[in-house]
């Protein structure tokens, strides 16, 4: 298993890099709480900065922050994560963010914005996931969905899923089409995948698959497609 470094010591860095207010409390469930801490974690080709208003370190190990500020990435992919809670388990390699989550990052050379209710990071795998309602802005184009799944591995093919996604054309209304998955492509492509349908300029287009090029605002292709007047 990959090693993670944390650029603390679990008891002493710790206090270092929070404020000179901050006491360590003996309680039933002995743990350091801190305030306004900073802390990295380091992967090959992966590094993650946090920052929060509160910290809390139970005797299991597992930190949790509030009012959280998080960038992670690498020289090739960048992001940036907020939330009002956040956990990390360096067990399970797992970090998660809770209430009013804004996760944005680059995508086809354009910023995305992603709001979302919970969302976690597994650092194994290389995976951002939620199961939660999602909502996506991106350039003039929306989508909403029950979740998604966002790959950030370098040694793999990149992708941005989402389950159940609803795409809407922010500045047409007729431009609109749902599936029970939506994947962001390269060259500001969209596929409509699984049970697709897409509505643009008073024809209705049912498919297996639909490529969708969001900027030119065109369809590209169309799998199986049966297409009638709306």
């Amino acid at each position: 298993m990959k090693k993670l470094l944390l650029s603390f010591v679990f008891f002493s860095l710790l206090i270092v890099s929070a404020d000179e207010n901050n006491e360590v409390e003996s309680m039933e469930e002995p743990k350091i709480e801190l305030t306004k801490p900073s802390f990295s974690i380091n992967q090959k080709n992966l590094k993650i900065d946090m920052t929060g208003e509160k910290m809390k370190m139970n005797q299991n190990g597992i930190v949790e922050l509030t009012n959280v500020l998080s960038k992670f990435g690498s020289e090739s992919k960048k992001s940036e994560i907020t939330a009002d809670f956040a956990f990390y388990n360096k067990d399970k390699e797992i970090i998660g963010f809770k209430n009013s989550v804004n996760f944005n990052f680059i995508t086809n050379k354009s910023l995305a914005h992603l709001k979302t209710e919970s969302l976690k990071i597994n650092l194994a795998n290389k995976m951002v996931k939620s199961d939660s309602e999602s909502n996506l802005d991106l350039n003039e184009s929306q989508i909403i969905s029950k979740g998604f799944q966002y790959n950030f591995n370098e040694e793999r093919e990149p992708y941005l899923k989402f389950i159940k996604g609803e795409f809407k054309d922010k500045r047409d209304s007729e431009n609109y089409g749902i599936a029970d998955n939506l994947k962001l492509l390269d060259k500001n492509k969209i596929l409509l995948e699984g049970n697709a349908l897409f509505t643009q300029k008073g024809l209705r287009i049912e498919a297996d698959s639909i490529y969708y090029d969001y900027l030119e605002k065109k369809i590209i292709k169309s799998i199986n497609a049966k297409v009638t007047s709306t």
